[in-house]
C-alpha cells in the first residue's frame, strides 16, 4: 500500500539530495519513501542490491565488470543523502561506468564510421587482389634461371645490380654428330685443338625510367684457354683475355595480367671485345690466334627478342626467344655468324627462400663469312671459317635462393649447371662437355 509522504511532493524532490537517486539510479522516491515506512529502521545496504535488473537476452546493459565495480563501493544508508556524496569523487566504479555509457554513442558512431569505411575496405581488397592477381618478381622464382638474359622488368626508379660467373668446358671434337678421336682430326690437319675453357665475368645494371621501360647494360670479362696437339706429338697451350663485347638492352612491358608477362627485348653490342689477341705457338711467337681465341665480334650487333613468364602460387615458367644480327664487317675483313637462342624453363617455388628450376636451352648459329687473312685454315680447323657453325641443346638445373631477412635481406643467389643433349657441328670443331653459372642479384 503507497504511503503518502512528503517526499513525494515536487518541493521535496527539488530540494532533497533524492533527486540524485532519482536521476543516477532511475528509482522512484515515492517507492523509496514506501521502504522507508515498511522498514522504520535504518539498514545499510549495498549499492548493487538497489538494482533490479532486467537484462533482455540479446542486449546487456552493464558488463560483469561493472556489476563487480558497484558491489566493491561501501555501504551507504539511503537515508543518509551525505554518503552519496562519493560519486563526485572522479575514481568511483560508478562514474567510470557513467563514463562509459555517455561514450557509447560516440563509440555507436566510430562503429558506424566503421562500415561506412568497409566500401574503402572492399575497395582496397579489390586492389589487393588485382595486384596479387598480376606476376611478381619478389618470389624465390620471380627471375628466371641464373642463366637467362634480359628475363625480366623493374618498377619505375628501380635498380638491379648483379655479378655472373660462367665456365664452358670443352673436350674433343666432333664432326656432324659424330665423335672424332685426335688421331682422326690430324689426318685433315697438322695440328688440333683438344681442350678448351672459357671463364666469363659479367657484371650488369637494370634501370627502370618506366614501369614500362627497364634498360639493361652487362659487361663481360674473358679469360679463354685452348690445348693442342700436333701430328708430332708436340703440346701447347694458347691463352687471351679481356674484355668482351658490351650489350646494351631495352626491355619492353607488352602485358601484365593473369600472373604472366611479356616483353621485348631489343638490345646492341658494341664492338669492345678485342679480335687482334696473340700468343706464343709452335709455329712461332706472338702468333694471331684463331676464331673461337678471340673475344669478340669486332662489329656492331642487333640482338631483338621477346620473353614470357607465367607464375601460380607455387610454380613460375617462361621462354625467351633471343637473337644476334651482325652489322657489317669488322677490320679484320670477316663477319661472325649470326645466332639464335630459344630456351624455355619451368620452376618449383618450395618457400619463400628456396627454388628449383630446369631448363631447356637450345643453340644455333651460323658460318663466319669472309675471313681473317692473318689466319691459315689449312693448319687448324679453328682457323677455318666454315667450321664454326652449328646447333646445340643443353639441359640445365638450377638453384635459386632469395635471402628474406637480415642485413642481407633481398640478396638472390643462383646456380645453374647445364649438359648438352644434342650437338650438331659443322667440324671438326670442339664439343661442350658442361656449362656452370654462378650469380648475384639485388634490386634498391
Amino acid at each position: 500500500m503507497k504511503v503518502n509522504s512528503p517526499w513525494c511532493s515536487p518541493q521535496t524532490l527539488l530540494s532533497s539530495s533524492t533527486v540524485v537517486l532519482t536521476i543516477l539510479l532511475g528509482i522512484n522516491p515515492c517507492v523509496a519513501e514506501d521502504l522507508r515506512s515498511e522498514q522504520p529502521q535504518p539498514k545499510l545496504v549495498g549499492v548493487s542490491e538497489l538494482f533490479s535488473l532486467q537484462v533482455d537476452a540479446d542486449q546487456t546493459v552493464f558488463s560483469k565488470s561493472d556489476l563487480q565495480n558497484i558491489d566493491q563501493l561501501d555501504a551507504k544508508s539511503i537515508h543518509r543523502p551525505q554518503d552519496w556524496d562519493v560519486i563526485s569523487a572522479a575514481d568511483t566504479p560508478l562514474l567510470q561506468m557513467a563514463d562509459r555509457l555517455d561514450n557509447e554513442p560516440a563509440e555507436m558512431e566510430q562503429s558506424s564510421e566503421s562500415d561506412n569505411d568497409s566500401g574503402q575496405t572492399e575497395s582496397s581488397d579489390k586492389t589487393e587482389s588485382t595486384s596479387n592477381n598480376l606476376w611478381r618478381s619478389g618470389r624465390s622464382d620471380g627471375h628466371a634461371p641464373i642463366g637467362v638474359m634480359g628475363d625480366h622488368t623493374h618498377k619505375a626508379g628501380e635498380v638491379m645490380f648483379s655479378y655472373r660467373f660462367m665456365r664452358m668446358d670443352m673436350a674433343g671434337n666432333r664432326d656432324g654428330t659424330t665423335d672424332l678421336t685426335p688421331a682422326q682430326v690430324l689426318q685433315q690437319f697438322p695440328v688440333t685443338p683438344t681442350e678448351m675453357t672459357t671463364d666469363m665475368h659479367m657484371l650488369g645494371v637494370m634501370v627502370a625510367p618506366t614501369d614500362e621501360l627497364t634498360l639493361s647494360l652487362m659487361a663481360p670479362y674473358v679469360f679463354k684457354s685452348m690445348e693442342h696437339i700436333t701430328r708430332m706429338g708436340t703440346r701447347f697451350t694458347t691463352q687471351s683475355n679481356g674484355f668482351g663485347d658490351i650489350r646494351l638492352m631495352g626491355l619492353y612491358k607488352i602485358l601484365d595480367q593473369d600472373r604472366q608477362r611479356i616483353h621485348l627485348n631489343a638490345g646492341i653490342s658494341f664492338p669492345t671485345g678485342s679480335t687482334n689477341q696473340r700468343d706464343d705457338t709452335p709455329a712461332g711467337l706472338n702468333q694471331v690466334l684463331p676464331y673461337p681465341m678471340q673475344l669478340g665480334s669486332d662489329t656492331f650487333d642487333l640482338h631483338p627478342g621477346i620473353t614470357y613468364l607465367g607464375q601460380s602460387e607455387g610454380w613460375s615458367w617462361g621462354g625467351q626467344a633471343l637473337g644476334t644480327i651482325r652489322l657489317g664487317t669488322n677490320g679484320n675483313s670477316y663477319r661472325l655468324g649470326n645466332r639464335l637462342n630459344i630456351t624455355g624453363w619451368g620452376a618449383r617455388r618450395w618457400n619463400n627462400w628456396f627454388s628449383t628450376s630446369v631448363r631447356l636451352n637450345g643453340n644455333t648459329w651460323g658460318n663466319i663469312s669472309g675471313a681473317d687473312p692473318r689466319l691459315n685454315p689449312v693448319i687448324i680447323p679453328t682457323a677455318d671459317p666454315n667450321r664454326r657453325g652449328g646447333t646445340r641443346l643443353d639441359v640445365g638445373l638450377g638453384l635459386n635462393f632469395l635471402v628474406n631477412k637480415g642485413a642481407l635481406a633481398g640478396h638472390r643467389l643462383a646456380i645453374e649447371f647445364a649438359l648438352p643433349v644434342y650437338q650438331s657441328l659443322d667440324g671438326p670443331q670442339l664439343e661442350t662437355d658442361w656449362l656452370l653459372t654462378v650469380g648475384w642479384q639485388k634490386a634498391f
